[in-house]
């Protein structure tokens, strides 16, 4: 399996931006896990992208394993319970996602204010690859993990952009970009899916980040 530095792993760590959307491997503070006792825990998203909502609306319930201090790790072809997490809190010390534990979490105790980290998309991909080790000890190439993750990405990435374009920064409260969320959503959907289909194709990826600028400055105004 794939070793990853920390520089390279996560996208954010502290103040993660709330235009965002919450993804897979995202790290969350402060979340009580049914069956884990009153201690609020910390916890990462390991469901993928794809499973956690149906177009804007999120599921009820979103799997999460919790995440606690751990050994640094040396040899990343080992360790195959957990996601090693090194340097999360920019302190030096090691943390772990304990997908042994692995649970499922009602999607409101996922606030953007508790979010203290996002992975890179490299990240997003090695943490896909342990995931599969984990459950089936099968190893595959990140390649894989990419191709298949680069659609969902990459929207990921446009409503991101989206949101940005709408809000100015102290507008961008949790409400404020749920609802251009949303609208992002409505916008990709419209011309009868064209917007989502062209997705799947990487070559087209660039063209529609430019369309997504271009229509979310139409209606900042």
């Amino acid at each position: 399996m794939d070793s990853i530095e920390a520089d390279d792993l996560y996208e954010e760590r502290g103040a993660v931006s709330f235009s965002r959307p919450i993804l897979q491997g995202d790290i969350f503070e402060g979340v009580v896990l049914p069956g884990f006792g009153d201690e609020p825990k910390r916890v990462q998203i390991v469901t993928h992208p794809c499973s956690m909502r149906r177009g804007p609306v999120s599921n009820e319930r979103i799997q999460v394993a919790p995440v606690d201090s751990y050994q640094k790790v040396g040899d990343w072809n080992g360790h195959g319970r957990v996601m090693p997490l090194p340097d999360l809190l920019s302190d030096g010390k090691w943390h772990a996602t304990k997908f042994v534990d692995l649970t499922a979490v009602a999607a409101p105790e996922l606030t953007l204010d508790r979010r203290i980290a996002s992975l890179s998309h490299p990240g997003i991909h090695v943490l896909q690859q342990r995931l599969v080790w984990h459950n089936t000890r099968l190893t595959l190439d990140l390649a894989k993990f990419r191709q298949q993750s680069a659609p969902i990405l990459a929207e990921a990435e446009m409503q991101e952009l989206w949101i940005d374009a709408v809000l100015d920064e102290g507008a961008r409260t949790a409400d404020a970009v749920e609802a251009a969320g949303v609208q992002f959503q409505a916008w990709l959907s419209e011309d009868d899916n064209r917007r989502r289909a062209e997705l799947d194709a990487e070559a087209n990826h660039a063209k529609l980040r430019r369309e997504t600028r271009a229509a979310a400055l139409e209606r900042r105004g």
